[in-house]
């Protein structure tokens, strides 16, 4: 009976593991096939925050430059960096995943549910990112949806379009609230490689009683 049972467990694990798409397959090969190390960019990112109820709004900008090996901090509100910038930067930056196209397949490498619009556009889903991905003082990934729009218009298909969000609200430590997270990220095609070349992030919540709404922007130019 133990044979039979078992048997018949190992028959409906395989059934239920779901067909192999080889556009996905290929998509998330291609996002491989661009690791970090094979670009070069520089990011202007531009932040700003705003508490509810306040007109005043509080804004920054850098410039950062990756050449392939180091990220390094440029410039910070236009001017040169000072060393205490510079050891901030590099601790902020320390662990945390680098951005770009490779990401692609960090997020969609063990499956994702495909779909269409009523354009007959194509999009794949993911329903929880894999732990580490999203980190703002605590690591939120598996409580955030992935969908990315396809452009399978070439020989070449490719993630034009990723956005990632919070379904519903979620508590955190210290009395904090996140009440809505989105980050978009935009890709093209460049020299034939597809490239990030625009984000954008708006997180929205309530801390110690207080709300409020950062955002920012990064642009992104190729090197090489």
């Amino acid at each position: 009976m133990r044979l039979v049972l078992a048997a018949l467990s190992f028959l409906l694990v395989v059934a239920a593991a779901p067909a192999p798409d080889p556009l996905l397959q290929q998509i998330v090969a291609g996002a491989r096939a661009v690791p970090p190390a094979s670009a070069r960019w520089e990011r202007a990112l531009k932040q700003s925050g705003q508490e509810a109820g306040d007109s005043r709004t509080e804004s920054h900008s850098r410039t950062e430059r990756w050449d392939g090996k180091q990220l390094t901090l440029i410039n910070v509100d236009g001017k040169p960096p000072t060393a205490d910038d510079i050891a901030s930067h590099r601790k902020a930056s320390a662990g945390r995943p680098l951005p770009g196209y490779h990401r692609v397949a960090d997020y969609f490498g063990t499956g994702a549910i495909r779909s269409q619009d009523a354009q007959g556009r194509m999009f794949y889903r993911v329903n929880g990112l894999p732990k580490g991905s999203i980190n703002i003082g605590r690591d939120i990934s598996g409580s955030l949806v992935a969908e990315a729009l396809i452009d399978n218009s070439g020989p070449q298909p490719f993630v034009s379009r990723l956005r990632i969000t919070l379904p519903k609200p979620l508590g955190l430590m210290f009395m904090a609230r996140l009440d809505s997270f989105e980050a978009v990220s935009e890709y093209r095609l460049v020299g034939g490689r597809p490239m990030l070349v625009r984000q954008t992030q708006v997180i929205a919540g309530k801390q110690m009683g207080k709300s409020g709404t950062s955002r920012s922007e990064s642009l992104y130019t190729i090197l090489g």
